[in-house]
């Protein structure tokens, strides 16, 4: 950084200093005068306040110089990386990529273009990315490993367990000579993977496939649903049908997984069509994903859809459209689900037609406030974020609430910490029995916990704050409710945790043995 650049981040940093309470606000008008003020061409960086700060400073003013705070209030940095540009079976018509990048991205993505300069690396791919998010004022203690791209499991075996073995190394910073070795140095690594989750087909969910993703670590899996109808699985070549996607829901909830699934609307469907298939994801016990991403149908050049969409054959939502629909159908998403997208992250002049605005999310909550009504779904009531909207909890009115359904020939139990008073949730955890038996011997009457979480800013393992959410025993009462309903209430032997690697320890203190790639506690 030259020296009139360090000069002016150095002023901004003492007039902070000086604030009680420095805010937003003043941090930009304190930016604009040190560019003025030092003559320079464009106004100085948060990652060059950072760069120049003190060590008390940059722990002081951490939180308000940290970019993207978002990426952490869920408590987890999640860290994205791709596979090669291969291994998917299918022939949608819809689809981009698969030459230069994973099919079903364009290769213009962020987490595309970082893959590809890093030759898909999946080490080179993991420093990278730790080392972008430190720049910009976070500290990835506890992350979440998202495999991107096509159909990982259709890929070569030897490729998958390589490329997950060459992650986990990327975040240990140390090569290891196996997999297993490379799961048990995360255990105790200063930046631990606390989840890891694998995109692919309902038709390649099956039990040996899902099973081997688990050994790898798998805490998660994302399903390209798109739509409930056969016939425009049809009309798409989608090349499965509705029953693979129930089969595939039950066998990942059966190996303890969370399922979520990725639905087009606007896809050969008309909007009452499609406000009734998203009713029916959550409606119909044969579905009720833990997870949605919801991504509009766009008309990419290249793909046979764009060729349709020239001949007049095909329209896509426009914005207005896509919003309507999408709010419609929000007024009927349980509390126990999180939408986590709303709108694929694909360049907006990459679309030929269709959503043509990147706040498709804001639209929405807009529309749906205009109806009256308001998204209850687990994003938009985590702790940490509506932290930023300066809803504080009130701790009084903070209680435990149970949500039981069927889901899968199971039974679910979705346990939750609220502040009732705002809205606000702090914790859940999924609790389920399976629907048979099980595929993996290590699940042998058991129960199963397929997520427990605490929202909140990550804070380094083994510290505590006293204004976070998280570290206030919280998830060890979600756990012991838990296994006080598998042994009363379903007369389960055990219990069993779909544990991220970075996290067993956790459950270690909590009585948990390791058993194959689950641990679990007899009860």
């Amino acid at each position: 950084m030259k020296k009139d650049r360090v000069d002016a981040a150095c002023f901004v940093l003492e007039q902070l200093s000086n604030e009680a309470m420095p805010s937003f606000k003043k941090l930009s008008s304190l930016k604009l005068e040190a560019s003025e003020q030092f003559g320079l061409p464009d106004m100085i960086s948060n990652s060059e306040l950072i760069a120049a700060a003190s060590a008390a400073q940059r722990k002081r003013l951490s939180a308000l110089l940290r970019k993207a705070p978002v990426r952490s209030l869920s408590g987890v940095s999640v860290i994205a990386i791709m596979a090669k540009p291969s291994g998917c079976v299918g022939k949608c018509i819809y689809c981009p990529g698969g030459t230069k990048s994973p099919k079903s991205y364009t290769g213009q993505e962020p987490a595309a273009r970082r893959a590809e300069q890093m030759h898909f690396d999946a080490f080179k791919q993991v420093r990278h990315r730790v080392t972008q998010l430190k720049e910009i004022g976070h500290n990835p203690r506890k992350c979440e490993l998202i495999v991107m791209g096509g159909t990982f499991n259709a890929l070569p075996l030897g490729y998958q367990r390589n490329f997950v073995k060459r992650a986990f190394d990327g975040f240990n910073v140390a090569l290891s000579t196996s997999l297993a070795q490379a799961q048990k140095k995360n255990e105790h690594a200063s930046r631990r993977v606390v989840g890891i989750t694998f995109e692919t087909r309902p038709d390649y969910a099956t039990p040996e496939r899902i099973s081997r993703l688990v050994d790898f670590g798998a805490t998660r899996i994302e399903l390209g649903v798109q739509t409930l109808s056969d016939q425009v699985y049809k009309k798409v070549r989608r090349g499965h049908c509705v029953q693979d996607v129930v089969d595939a829901t039950q066998t990942c909830k059966n190996a303890f997984l969370k399922v979520c699934y990725h639905y087009m609307p606007g896809l050969f469907c008309t909007p009452e069509e499609d406000v009734r298939m998203m009713r029916q994801l959550f409606e119909d016990p044969r579905f009720k994903p833990d997870l949605l991403k919801i991504y509009p149908c766009l008309v990419l050049k290249g793909t046979p859809l764009y060729r349709m969409w020239k001949r007049g054959e095909f329209t896509p939502y426009s914005t207005e459209e896509a919003a309507e629909v999408i709010a419609e159908a929000k007024r009927f998403f349980p509390p126990w689900v999180r939408v986590m997208r709303v709108d694929r992250d694909i360049p907006v002049n990459l679309v030929e037609a269709g959503v043509d605005k990147s706040n498709l999310r804001e639209i929405v909550a807009k529309k749906l406030a205009e109806k009256g009504g308001r998204c209850r779904c687990i994003r938009c009531r985590e702790a940490g974020l509506q932290a930023r909207t300066g809803k504080a909890v009130d701790w009084k009115q903070v209680e435990l609430k149970r949500v039981d359904y069927d889901a899968s020939n199971g039974k679910e139990v979705f346990l939750s910490f609220e502040d009732s008073s705002n809205d606000l949730l702090l914790g859940f955890l999924r609790l389920r029995t399976p629907s048979e038996n099980p595929f993996r011997k290590e699940l042998e009457g058991c129960a199963g916990v397929r997520e427990l979480h605490v929202y909140g800013e990550q804070l380094a393992i083994g510290t505590h704050d006293a204004l976070a959410v998280q570290h206030k025993d919280l998830g060890k009462r979600l756990l012991i409710e838990a296994e006080r309903i598998a042994f009363e209430e379903w007369h389960a032997r055990r219990v069993a945790v779909i544990s991220g690697v970075g996290v067993r320890d956790y459950y270690r203190k909590q009585g948990y043995r390791l058993d194959g790639a689950y641990v679990a506690k007899k009860l």
